[in-house]
């Protein structure tokens, strides 16, 4: 699949598009793992992809591992997933990702 068929009819990762790209407009983006992704360089900074059940995001496993406690309050996480509810909030789901891609950057870059 090209990167651009993952955003065709799908407003939730249409969302997080708009909101990697507006917290850092340099970010690269190409397909990685056969998801989606961005990327600073070489370093990832998220992946995501639409599941059966739910939208995965997928930070590094660090954030998740820092976060945790606050993450299992409203999501379903294992070492490198967030399972996002598809009935997710726009503003919700901006600020995980936002969370995500700036931890990424003040960390990993």
């Amino acid at each position: 699949m090209e990167f651009e068929e993952f955003f065709i009819n799908n407003q939730l990762m249409k969302l997080i598009r708009e909101t990697v790209l507006s917290i850092f407009p340099e970010a690269q983006e190409r397909i990685s793992y056969g998801m989606p992704a961005w990327f600073n360089g070489k370093t990832v900074l998220i992946y995501a992809q639409p599941q059966k059940h739910h939208l995965g995001i997928y930070p590094r496993p660090n954030f998740i591992e820092n976060h945790l406690e606050v993450l299992k309050q409203q999501y379903e996480c294992s070492k490198g997933t967030i399972k996002v509810p598809y009935g997710i909030e726009h503003g919700e789901l901006r600020k995980l990702v936002s969370d995500v891609i700036n931890w990424n950057l003040t960390h990993f870059t």
